[in-house]
């Protein structure tokens, strides 16, 4: 909650720092601090505002909505205001919220939506006849900035609808994460880039960021839920805001918004919460709106992912393939309720261009259950200074090297001990060959000890030797043992997964497997075999030729053959009416998952691909897809691919499903 306001003249000067931050994020997209310290502010107003309503200050943000009016941009009222949506940061604000509805309906079982609540731009687009007329920004609810040149230079804005209609839409325009990476620039994290690139004077800038836009209202007659105007709004043309569900009662709200927040990190864009609207349109005007924000909807915040600490020195790791990775090391400090030390700093151009020194006052961002990562440099102390690359690797002593048009370093001995254990942990790992027990800290102790220097080596493995290990006990050993004799029999394609082949991965290793349906085919593959294979480009090609061709590589496989490791062959592909059919799908699929739908095309004869290639024959694309429709797009107007584009009803009636 941060300190308690105790009197007007204290309460004045928070009303005065809020607008002061809010006019740095609003309207000059450089935010001075994070998200939570302007919450926390925000919350001290609010509390005193309650508590002396008579002492509100008319310039309180409570009052209001947003920010001001850039000059350059010419000026927008909108017909209806634009407003913004009351937060609830806890689970006791979340239920007198609900409490509150239901007293205003007088009754119960009442029907909510429940949907991601995405950190981008809020913005307001009009169409007349069905052709965009006029967008503009949220600016303060009631007039915002005209930025209709920019808007329509977003690909996920149509510039006609599919129905010749009169309709207001309001949505959000984001940048993916994935267009973020792309671009190197002054922006400290998506949001403010997208802010950013809508504001450029010159619309071709705009064009070139590639920002997204999703619909989440539309103002329009006859409207009888929120759950069927979304419905028309992808009918119309737009993205709407994905994983939408309806449903009822306080705890269904509750559970639905935690499955959310823990599956958060699968999105390719930053969202900060929920949205939760009640469902009907006519109870919606029934309940009714305060000045500033409707009374049926609130945004659930999740906790903070944000803060700033002192990066205290940057060291590095070496990965299983030598890539040298930078480390930054923090004072401790806590992000959602997670105390944090560590931090990526993905390698030196990332460090260079952020410029972030040692000892600087840096901003971190925990996006999901991963480690967290440096965003930026906020101050710069008397004592920061600049990193440097070492020049040997600490684990082994190596020179390190960088390739020529690379951005990594590497260690660049195979037999460095940080290099043999990150390629057991890899093999050992759930998606591989699934060994219990076989984590970081008994992987260390095996290697330390100089037991197990290749995967080969744990089928040596005993009992009595393990029982000798640091905290280590007779139960954990039995499930090690278990785990490690029951993979011999491993499918096919975890195995190769689990080699850890440069550029093999899942889906290509499942390709591989398949093709030759055993591991001393696929070894001794040459490297023409390989190019020919759908999903096998030269790169991958000549990696798994090159693997294959170390000694020590070659060792392993003929010991680890010797101690009956022996893949089962995956299960064949089905002959049905997809048979040589190579199918990709791209974005959330509605009527089952994508793994139910690729193992659907098996079933039926069909081929699954990682990527858009000239091999592919069907993209499916189901609710937000990502770049690999607008590349199968450019494929098939230059003539290297005819890649048919459909929908999941539309992969559904290649299985004959009429329905």
């Amino acid at each position: 909650m941060g300190n308690v306001v105790v009197d007007h003249a204290t309460y004045l000067d928070v009303v005065a720092a809020l607008n002061h931050h809010a006019h740095q994020y609003y309207t000059l997209d450089a935010p001075l601090i994070s998200d939570a310290e302007y919450d926390a502010l925000y919350r001290q107003a609010q509390v005193f505002e309650s508590e002396h309503p008579l002492l509100v200050s008319p310039e309180s943000p409570t009052q209001r909505v947003g920010g001001g009016v850039l000059t350059q941009f010419s000026s927008f009222m909108h017909p209806i205001p634009l407003a913004s949506l009351t937060n609830a940061i806890s689970e006791e604000e979340l239920q007198a919220f609900y409490d509150r509805v239901e007293k205003a309906a007088g009754r119960s079982g009442i029907s909510f939506t429940v949907e991601p609540k995405m950190d981008g731009l809020a913005i307001a687009i009009h169409y007349k006849n069905g052709l965009l007329e006029v967008a503009a920004t949220r600016g303060n609810g009631s007039a915002g900035e005209v930025v209709t040149a920019n808007v329509a230079t977003i690909r996920t804005v149509p510039k006609q609808l599919s129905q010749p209609i009169d309709v207001e839409v309001r949505g959000e325009v984001i940048m993916r994460h994935s267009v973020f990476a792309k671009h190197k620039g002054d922006y400290a994290n998506p949001r403010n880039m997208a802010a950013g690139s809508l504001r450029q004077l010159d619309a071709r800038i705009t064009a070139s960021r590639e920002l997204d836009f999703f619909a989440y209202q539309l103002i329009f007659p006859g409207m009888i839920s929120h759950d069927a105007m979304m419905i028309l709004a992808a009918e119309l043309g737009f993205q709407t805001t994905p994983d939408r569900v309806v449903g009822v009662g306080y705890e269904w709200i509750k559970t639905t918004a935690q499955t959310m927040y823990h599956s958060r990190d699968r999105y390719d864009w930053d969202i900060d919460g929920v949205v939760i609207k009640v469902d009907s349109i006519p109870l919606q005007h029934e309940i009714g709106s305060t000045s500033k924000a409707p009374r049926w909807a609130v945004a659930y915040k999740f906790p903070s992912a944000q803060a700033t600490t002192i990066l205290e020195d940057i060291t590095v790791q070496v990965g299983r393939t030598g890539v040298i990775t930078p480390v930054a090391q923090l004072v401790p400090t806590e992000i959602g309720g997670v105390t944090i030390r560590k931090a990526t700093l993905h390698n030196i151009d990332d460090i260079q261009r952020k410029n972030i020194y040692i000892g600087d006052q840096v901003r971190i961002h925990r996006a999901g259950d991963v480690i967290p990562e440096v965003m930026d440099s906020v101050a710069r102390m008397p004592e920061s200074r600049p990193f440097e690359m070492p020049t040997q690797c600490p684990e082994c002593g190596a020179d390190i090297i960088q390739s020529p048009g690379e951005v990594a370093y590497r260690c660049p001995n195979f037999d460095c001990p940080a290099q043999i254990k990150g390629r057991l942990i890899h093999f050992a790992s759930r998606n591989a060959m699934d060994i219990e027990g076989l984590g970081e800290v008994m992987v260390s102790q095996l290697v330390d000890r100089g037991w197990v220097i290749t995967p080969a080596d744990l089928y040596q493995l005993n009992e009595a030797g393990l029982l000798t290990l640091d905290r280590v006990g007779p139960k954990l050993i039995q499930n090690l043992l278990a785990g490690i004799e029951a993979s011999k029999h491993c499918p096919l394609s975890r195995f190769i997964f689990a080699l850890g082949i440069p550029f093999v991965g899942k889906t290509t290793a499942e390709t591989v497997a398949n093709y030759f349906g055993s591991i001393d085919r696929f070894q001794t593959a040459t490297r023409d075999e390989l190019v020919a294979i759908n999903e096998v480009g030269e790169k991958i090609a000549d990696a798994i030729v090159e693997y294959f061709l170390n000694p020590t590589i070659q060792d392993m496989m003929a010991r680890c053959a010797e101690y009956g490791v022996r893949p089962s062959v995956d299960p064949a592909q089905g002959d049905g009416v997809l048979s040589g059919q190579v199918f990709l799908i791209t974005g959330t699929l509605s009527k089952c998952t994508r793994t139910e739908a690729e193992a659907l095309i098996k079933t039926n004869g069909g081929v699954i691909s990682g990527s858009v290639t000239s091999k592919l024959n069907y993209l499916v694309v189901g609710d937000s897809p990502g770049s690999k429709v607008e590349k199968a797009e450019a494929m098939n107007q230059s003539g290297k691919a005819k890649i048919q584009i459909i929908s999941e009803g539309e992969l559904a009636r290649l299985f004959g499903d009429r329905n």
